[in-house]
Order: C-alpha cells, then sequence, then structure tokens
C-alpha cells in the first residue's frame, strides 16, 4: 500500500467503542516517544513500534473484542486493563539450527 508505514503496529479504535470525554494527552502519555496518536472523525488511531491500550479508554462491552482494532502488527499481550500491540516481525522467519 503507498504510504503505508512498515515496521509499526496500527490500532484503530472506532468512535463508537471509547469512552466519552477520553483525552489525546492522556493517551499520549502512556505511549512511547514515537508513537503517532490521534483522533480522527472520533476514531482514535495510534501506531508505532509498540502501542498501549488502556482498558479505562473503551467502553466495558468492548474490551473483549478489543484484539479486532489492531490494523496493523499484532496483539502481543492483553491483560485485565491493557493491551499491548507489537509491529510485525521480520518478514521471514530465521531457519531453527
Amino acid at each position: 500500500m503507498p504510504g503505508e508505514r512498515s515496521g509499526q503496529a496500527e490500532v484503530v479504535i472506532p468512535h463508537a467503542w471509547l469512552l466519552p470525554n477520553l483525552s489525546l494527552d492522556a493517551v499520549r502519555a502512556l505511549q512511547r516517544a514515537d508513537t503517532t496518536s490521534d483522533l480522527d472523525r472520533g476514531d482514535l488511531r495510534l501506531s508505532g513500534v509498540e502501542v498501549l491500550v488502556a482498558r479505562n479508554w473503551v467502553k466495558e462491552e468492548f474490551w473483549p473484542r478489543i484484539q479486532d482494532a489492531v490494523q496493523q502488527g499484532y496483539a502481543a499481550e492483553k491483560t485485565y486493563t491493557f493491551l499491548r500491540a507489537h509491529a510485525d516481525r521480520r518478514g521471514s522467519r530465521r531457519a531453527k539450527k
């Protein structure tokens, strides 16, 4: 895809899933310095090498489906309080020795 940044995880959380009055500053405070965060037409879009999503940003009924918001990369860890998404690893895996 043109314009696609390789080596980045991307999470897009639909507006309907987000709790009202979510502050973009609160979202950015949890992210690594190289992560981009923005609210695009109400949807929260996060991209970077590692992206964190806090449970207190998402309505309770949508938390069980939060992995569906990962557009690129993979959900590396999901706990009761957060989801951590990582960028895709290398395009191919090393051969086992």
